[in-house]
């Protein structure tokens, strides 16, 4: 059995480090090869036993991206939708790693990573955590191969969000600065997230709001008011709601976890709700259920009736990606695989 070891130096019990840090502090070959210290890859070592499977892809991504970190090179970033779930963009992903850097330089090579390289400059920007990313539309544009059509829009809509999660970052991105993004864009489905843009709305301030409007757009019925202010009929603000029909009177409101979980949140939006039911308006509440694959076709069907609106026809380009909105796409191949004869490299 294999002897336990004196607990590791104070500063690298909190993070990856390289087996050169460790042996800096003190540290014996020998005592990281002991158990007690992770491998989660070549030169890497992390004090204590492996921590349990994250729930979510984005806490996931997170911890592999803090066990990577050692191993990150000068002028590499995250990218493509590792950079987007470290920059809190609520996408459904795999939160493999994936890392980028200059053609000059030569990819990642790991077992655990994929590498890529590109021509075009890149700026890095920094997590609260200091895991170094490429800029979120930069991530998307890098994950387009990778992402299905309702993904795309998900991640448009958060980054059209005045002030969303990533400005903490001192990163801005307007729904303008996309269009021209995209605009200028050389990429083998740009039309596939021009069209995402087109379908994308600002306003819709979660996954779950995204969804709806996206299920909505997909019945030609995408017309709604989204973070709409309601007020009584003499004048009092009474709240803000997730997406109002205000000729129809009829509101539509994502009943999320916080609800059940934080009474007080509970309480007040209870309050919201009686007030606006007063004040004449419908409400229809929707749950993460709905939009479950299985569940859709009866949500839309739900919405439409409640609203009282017949479905539109939409153009037959929208259509399409719509009809492939769940179907996962083929893994993006590793720049190193795609080499040509002569010995160029097709770099994304």
């Amino acid at each position: 059995m294999s002897r336990i070891p004196s607990p590791a130096p104070r500063c690298l019990r909190t993070a990856a480090f390289s087996v050169a840090m460790g042996r800096a502090q003190g540290l014996t070959r020998g005592t990281m090869r002991h158990p007690q210290y992770r491998q989660p890859h070549r030169g890497v070592r992390a004090w204590n036993a492996a921590p349990s499977r994250p729930q979510f892809p984005e806490v996931e991504a997170m911890a592999k991206a803090l066990d990577y970190l050692p191993r990150l090179r000068v002028g590499e970033a995250f990218s493509h939708t590792t950079a987007l779930l470290l920059l809190g963009v609520p996408i459904q992903a795999s939160p493999a790693l994936h890392v980028v850097t200059a053609v000059t330089n030569g990819q990642a090579r790991n077992a655990h990573v994929t590498g890529h390289r590109t021509r075009r400059p890149f700026r890095i920007v920094r997590t609260p955590a200091g895991l170094p990313c490429v800029q979120p539309i930069e991530a998307l544009l890098q994950a387009a191969l990778m992402l299905p059509f309702r993904e795309l829009v998900v991640a448009l809509d958060h980054l059209s969000l005045p002030g969303t999660r990533h400005a903490r970052i001192s990163v801005s991105t307007s729904r303008e600065a996309v269009a021209a993004e995209l605009r200028h864009a050389r990429h083998p489905r740009i039309a596939r997230m021009r069209a995402a843009h087109e379908v994308s709305r600002v306003g819709a301030e979660s996954r779950m709001e995204s969804l709806m409007h996206f299920e909505l757009a997909r019945m030609g019925l995408d017309e709604l008011e989204l973070q709409a202010e309601v007020f009584s009929t003499d004048g009092e603000w009474i709240g803000r709601f997730d997406a109002a029909h205000r000729e129809r009177m009829k509101l539509l409101e994502y009943d999320g976890e916080q609800h059940r979980t934080d009474r007080d949140q509970y309480l007040r939006d209870a309050h919201r709700l009686e007030l606006a039911r007063r004040a004449g308006h419908e409400i229809l509440r929707l749950h993460r259920e709905d939009f479950r694959q299985d569940a859709l076709p009866r949500t839309r069907i739900r919405m439409q009736e409640f609203l009282g609106l017949v479905p539109k026809p939409i153009p037959a380009r929208l259509a399409a990606h719509f009809a492939e909105a769940y179907s996962p796409l083929p893994p993006l191949v590793p720049d190193k695989a795609i080499a040509e004869p002569g010995g160029r490299v097709e770099l994304r």
